[in-house]
C-alpha cells in the first residue's frame, strides 16, 4: 500500500497575490458638477464592464452615481494610469481630464469602499441611497461576470459593513437625502414654502422622496414623467400629486414657486430656448439634482429664476454633518476592525491551494486506514464500521484543522510565506 505526503517548508513566495493589485480609478464630489458630468455611465454600464474585461482586467466593478464615477478593478498588469487612459478614451475627453481622476490601490481602496458604504463620502453623511447604489454595482458586476472572488468580498463586506453602521451606530436616525437637503435648501430660500406650487420632474427614488418631504411641507405637488404610466402609478401610491404629462412641462414649470429635477436622462431635459419661450416673469426657484444635469444652466441668467445644482447644497449639507461628529467617529472605528479583517483574509488566499491539498491528504489517509482496518475485523456490522468511519474522520479533521490554523497564523504574522509541494511515496 502506498501513502502520499506533502511536506510544507517556508520558502520563497509562490503564488502571487498583492493586495496592491486592488486598485480605483475615478471621480467625486470635489469636482465640479460641470466636470462630473462627463464621466457618468448612466446606462451604458453594462457595454463598458464587457469592454473593460477586453481590456484585460481580471475583475471590474462599476459604481456611478451622481456624486462619483468610479473604477474598481484587480490587475497585476493593468496601472491605474492606463484606467485613467480609458476614461478619456470611452469619454472622447481631452488628456487634461487625466488630471481630474485620483487613483489608489491597496489598503486604500479597502478603506475608501467601506467609507463609500457608510456614507461617509457622500455629501450627505450617513444617507441610504449609496448602500442601494454599491449593492446594483455589485449586482450589475456579477450579472455581466465582471467581479470574482476579491471585488467580491470586498463589495459584500462594505456592504455588510454599511447596514451594521446604519444600525448600531444610530446614524439612519439622523440620515438624510439630497432629495431631502434639496426640500431643506428651498426652505431657506423661501422661509415659508406652505402652500407654494412645486413641479417635480422625475420619479425615481430621488424624485419620490422629494415629493414626500414637499407635500409633509403643505406644498401642493405636481408631477410629471417621461414616461406617463409610471407618473400614473405614483399618484395611486401618493394621491396627493396631480400628474402633469410630459410635453407640458415648460408651460407648469413657468408657474411653479418651486421646481426639482430628478431624472437619469443623458442631456437637458429643460432647455434655455423652449423654457424662455413660456415663461413670464414670475419667481421661480429651481433645484436640478440630476447628473448629468437636467436643466440648461444658461436658464440662471433669466431674471427671475434662481437656479441651483447639487453643488449648491454643500453648505446645507455640511451643517448636516457638524451635527454627526460623535457618530462619525464611531464609524471610522468600525471601518478601521473591518479593514484590517479584509487585510488578513486577502493574506489568507495565497494558502488556500495548499489548505485543499491538506484536506483531501487526510480524508484519503482516512479512507486507507478505514479500509485497512475494517479488512481485519471479523463480525463487524455496517452500523460498526460506520461509527469507525466517522471516528477517524473526526480525527483527521481536528489534525488538518490544526495545521490550518498553524499555517493561517503564521501568514498573518510573515507577509513573505509560502509552502513548497514536497511530495514522496512511501511504502507501508
Amino acid at each position: 500500500m502506498i501513502r502520499c505526503f506533502m511536506k510544507f517548508t517556508i520558502r520563497k513566495k509562490l503564488v502571487c497575490m498583492d493586495i496592491n493589485n486592488i486598485k480605483m480609478v475615478g471621480i467625486d464630489q470635489s469636482i465640479p458638477i460641470e466636470i462630473r458630468e462627463k464621466v457618468s455611465f448612466n446606462k451604458n454600464i453594462d457595454c463598458t464592464l464587457q469592454e473593460l474585461k477586453e481590456y484585460g482586467l481580471d475583475e471590474v466593478v462599476i459604481l456611478s452615481t451622481c456624486h462619483r464615477s468610479e473604477i474598481y478593478f484587480y490587475s497585476e498588469s493593468i496601472s491605474l494610469d492606463m484606467i485613467k487612459d480609458f476614461y478619456v478614451v470611452h469619454f472622447k475627453l481631452e488628456k487634461d481630464f487625466k488630471n481630474y481622476l485620483y487613483g489608489i490601490s491597496g489598503i486604500k481602496v479597502v478603506e475608501h469602499i467601506f467609507r463609500v458604504a457608510c456614507g461617509l463620502e457622500s455629501m450627505v453623511v450617513g444617507e441610504d441611497q449609496i448602500l442601494g447604489q454599491v449593492k446594483d454595482a455589485l449586482n450589475i458586476s456579477q450579472i455581466n461576470k465582471g467581479s470574482g472572488k476579491i471585488l467580491n468580498k470586498l463589495f459584500r463586506d462594505a456592504i455588510t459593513l454599511g447596514k451594521k453602521v446604519r444600525t448600531d451606530t444610530g446614524i439612519k436616525n439622523f440620515s438624510s437625502s439630497i432629495s431631502h437637503i434639496a426640500v431643506k435648501f428651498i426652505e431657506d430660500v423661501f422661509k415659508d414654502i406652505k402652500g407654494k406650487n412645486a413641479f417635480v420632474i422625475g420619479t425615481g427614488e430621488m424624485g419620490k422622496i422629494a415629493i414626500k418631504n414637499l407635500i409633509a411641507k403643505g406644498v401642493n405637488v405636481c408631477v410629471s414623467n417621461r414616461t406617463h404610466t409610471k407618473a400614473q402609478c405614483l399618484k395611486e401610491e401618493i394621491p396627493e400629486i396631480d400628474v402633469v404629462p410630459y410635453e407640458d412641462k415648460y408651460e407648469q414649470i413657468a408657474k411653479s414657486d418651486i421646481v426639482i429635477s430628478a431624472t437619469n436622462a443623458p442631456h437637458y431635459t429643460v432647455c434655455y430656448d423652449k423654457f424662455k419661450n413660456v415663461y413670464d416673469g414670475k419667481r421661480i426657484c429651481i433645484v436640478d439634482i440630476a447628473l448629468p444635469r437636467d436643466i440648461d444652466p444658461k436658464i440662471a441668467e433669466i431674471n427671475g429664476v434662481s437656479l441651483y445644482t447639487i453643488d449648491d447644497l454643500r453648505k446645507t449639507a455640511e451643517e448636516n454633518r457638524k451635527k454627526r461628529i460623535d457618530v462619525i467617529k464611531d464609524i471610522e472605528k468600525m471601518i478601521c476592525d473591518k479593514k484590517a479583517e479584509f487585510n488578513d483574509w486577502f493574506k489568507t488566499i495565497k494558502i488556500e491551494p495548499y489548505i485543499k491539498k491538506i484536506n483531501i491528504y487526510s480524508h484519503n489517509i482516512c479512507d486507507i486506514e478505514f479500509d485497512r482496518l475494517v479488512n481485519k475485523l471479523e463480525g463487524a456490522t455496517d452500523r460498526d464500521k460506520e461509527n469507525i468511519r466517522i471516528s477517524l474522520k473526526r480525527v483527521a479533521d481536528k489534525m488538518s484543522n490544526m495545521m490550518i490554523s498553524h499555517i493561517k497564523k503564521d501568514v498573518l504574522m510573515n507577509d513573505d510565506i509560502s509552502f513548497n509541494d514536497d511530495r514522496r511515496e512511501e511504502n507501508i
